[in-house]
């Protein structure tokens, strides 16, 4: 049974959580975007290779039935909506991934706040987005709340670079003897016979983000093309980014990949991995692929983990306390 200090702690988390919310609120409307609903239950749920999906589906009166996920992005739809000729639009809502963690930074149901915007460069892009969360850490520590400050100008670092500094190798897209170097340098979880995309994601994981605890805030960018997703690819790199606090991943970044023809090929090469993975394709998203055709413009795109914002600048080593009802079933941890 909860003392009445635990229920207390707990109560305040809650409304520090709509504190931060309606920080976000203000934030955006300040800068003319414009806050969209999207459609949770989706005949596409997403793009990505390594996610997995919750299935559902609608059967009409008739009793037909129409195969749907619950989204695990609100990406395709406010995609869409710039199409229509809208200039800066973003949702604040639900997500949801399967076959995943529930750990300290990962939970099947989640909050994620994505935002687009017409004609800025990946560089604008970044210092938007440290506006924005120290714009959430003042406005709470406006409001009484103990926060952890994050830097006001994060570090920008390329990937390439971060290899080299802390990894002590040359990233070279592709490279099938990744796994051999790094087996030199003494990196114990790789295998000689790992291929490129193995080899890097160990290194990243194993290697690369470790290191990445010991500064405050920091921007990864300009990503080996293989990794580009749905992000444009410039001299052999991805027009991408990350922005890590306290070595924890907080959200993912694109300059926007938009020709009708590569972003269908790109999809499409997903599902292929997806199939030899084991994971089952996914259906391709038509009204996505008819939007690109229209009006869409040069854009950047960010989708940011509001849970996990929330957690660190309130000094949280988990989502824990964060996410409303963690403590029930079947979610059920040892939340004090």
């Amino acid at each position: 049974m909860r003392t009445t200090t635990d229920k207390q702690s707990l109560i305040r988390a809650l409304k520090a959580r709509q504190t931060a919310q309606d920080a976000i609120h203000q934030f955006f409307r300040s800068r003319d975007y414009l806050s969209l609903d999207t459609p949770i239950a989706v005949r596409s749920p997403g793009t990505e290779v390594h996610l997995g999906y919750f299935a559902t589906e609608w059967q009409d009166f008739r009793g037909e039935r129409t195969p749907l996920y619950l989204r695990s992005s609100p990406e395709l739809h406010l995609k869409q909506a710039l199409a229509l000729g809208l200039e800066r639009v973003y949702h604040l809502g639900k997500c949801f991934r399967n076959q995943g963690e529930l750990a300290d930074w990962h939970h099947p149901e989640f909050t994620m706040l994505e935002f687009y915007q017409n004609g800025i460069s990946l560089n604008d892009f970044m210092t938007l987005t440290a506006d924005l969360v120290q714009f959430v850490a003042v406005t709470l520590q406006a409001a009484g709340y103990a926060v952890r400050m994050p830097r006001a100008r994060p570090e920008r670092l390329s990937m390439f670079e971060a290899f080299t500094r802390w990894a002590g190798l040359e990233l070279v897209d592709g490279d099938p003897e990744l796994a051999r170097k790094g087996l030199a340098k003494g990196f114990p979880s790789l295998r000689p016979d790992d291929d490129f995309e193995t080899a890097y994601f160990k290194i990243l994981l194993d290697i690369i983000e470790p290191r990445l605890k010991d500064q405050e805030a920091i921007f990864l960018y300009d990503y080996p093309a293989s990794q580009c997703a749905l992000a444009r690819v410039v001299g052999g790199r991805a027009q991408r980014f990350e922005l890590y606090l306290l070595g924890v991943e907080l959200c993912n970044a694109f300059d926007e990949l938009l020709d009708p023809g590569a972003n269908r090929e790109r999809i499409r090469s997903s599902n292929e991995q997806r199939e030899k993975l084991g994971h089952g394709a996914v259906p391709e998203d038509e009204d996505f692929f008819e939007a690109l055709t229209q009006n869409l413009r040069p854009c950047a795109g960010n989708a940011l983990g509001f849970d996990r914002l929330l957690a660190l600048l309130l000094g949280e080593s988990n989502l824990d306390r964060v996410v409303p009802f963690r403590w029930n079933k079947p979610w059920s941890r040892s939340i004090p």
